[in-house]
């Protein structure tokens, strides 16, 4: 959901940076897995850092974070470390994002507890709906936008859990020229009126195989999610969603990977603009504005290979292909967007495997975008 990816690139940066940071401290290894956990000792803390990073759609970002990493019940040996990030950054293009996550693993991890609140003052770009804007220009708007997600997960059978969620967005100050694409397009949340509200819950269902959450070499994701969003809950629309993803990693050589991944996002009904499916950012479809295409649907798939260069260099060589589409019928091969790129890894942690990367990719059109980012695209 695309009101998710500004949340997401604030969280995302900051809580890879302490998840991983906390996991090498708890176990004293480069992958967590519980038979290593079994064997250290933890103590809680409460880190601070500073962080900076760029993406076409923020240019650089300055800001600083902190999480306090914990255990819920310090005397369980195989209970992965809690952690609760917030940080605040600011955007050379005047952007400004304040988040507050969570992850908590209750005793003997039946159940997990996930938040994501965060609040943003954005100035954006907008080409229109559809998958066939490539001759559009951008237009500029801006928007602020407060997002509140409480979920909580419950342990069904080994790597398998099945969650529930609340899902609240508050979208106002929207500032646009009349008469442009919003209006022309005549886009719900934004050419209908100056400000909405959507309100609604989501089921998981979430296996995760993986021997690391945030730098797996082996094992596979699979994560659905259903959201519904409804007027008699208290929000302006009413829509379905659904999300579907899917990696897998597998260990070519000792130091080696090939990571997979694919990412739909499927709408339903009057879905405001915040909501709609976008191709583009600097996870999937690198190589693209984040909402360069957006609609009703998206479909994509991106493949990674990445392997060491020295030290603590190492260097990856990612492709992808994807569409966004207004129903299930647009979809086509011959309307796929393609996605080729590149990359330098370095290690800032080089014992917790935290890497900043820097990407160079290319889309259609001859679209080519920079990305410095902490951790990995997925």
């Amino acid at each position: 959901m695309h009101f998710l990816f500004r949340a997401g690139f604030a969280l995302g940066v900051i809580s890879t940076l302490f998840f991983s940071h906390a996991s090498a401290q708890n176990q004293g290894s480069n992958f967590f897995t519980k038979k290593d956990s079994a064997k250290a000792s933890y103590k809680n803390k409460l880190l601070v850092f500073p962080l900076v990073a760029s993406s076409p759609e923020t240019s650089w970002v300055f800001g600083v974070a902190n999480a306090f990493i914990f255990k819920t019940a310090k005397s369980d040996s195989v209970l992965r470390v809690s952690t609760i990030p917030s940080g605040i950054l600011y955007t050379l293009n005047n952007q400004i994002l304040i988040a507050l996550g969570a992850n908590i693993f209750l005793p003997k991890e039946r159940y997990i507890i996930r938040f994501e609140n965060s609040f943003s003052k954005f100035p954006d770009k907008f080409w229109g709906i559809g998958n066939n804007t490539d001759d559009r220009g951008s237009e500029s708007y801006t928007f602020t936008q407060y997002y509140i997600n409480p979920q909580l997960y419950r342990k069904v059978y080994g790597n398998l859990f099945l969650g529930g969620g609340l899902d609240f967005q508050r979208v106002f100050d929207i500032q646009y020229d009349s008469g442009g694409y919003f209006d022309q397009d005549k886009v719900f949340g934004v050419s209908d009126r100056s400000s909405y509200s959507v309100f609604g819950y989501s089921l998981f269902v979430n296996y995760d195989s993986r021997n690391h959450a945030y730098v797996p070499d082996r094992g596979s994701l699979f994560r659905i999610r259903m959201s519904n969003f409804d007027t008699r809950l208290g929000g302006n629309y009413n829509f379905h969603t659904l999300e579907i993803d899917f990696r897998k990693f597998i260990r070519v050589t000792k130091k080696s990977i090939f990571a997979v991944q694919s990412f739909s996002t499927f709408n339903f009904g009057d879905t405001p603009y915040r909501n709609l499916a976008i191709l583009g950012g600097n996870s999937m479809m690198r190589g693209y504005f984040a909402g360069r295409y957006r609609d009703q649907k998206f479909a994509g798939m991106q493949a990674e290979y990445r392997f060491p260069i020295k030290g603590r260099f190492g260097g990856v060589a990612f492709a992808g292909v994807g569409q966004v589409a207004n129903s299930f019928g647009d979809f086509g091969f011959d309307k796929l967007k393609p996605s080729i790129g590149t990359g330098i890894r370095a290690a800032v942690l080089r014992k917790e495997k935290l890497n900043l990367r820097f990407d160079i990719a290319a889309g259609s059109g001859g679209t080519v975008n920079y990305y410095v980012v902490l951790a990995e695209s997925f």
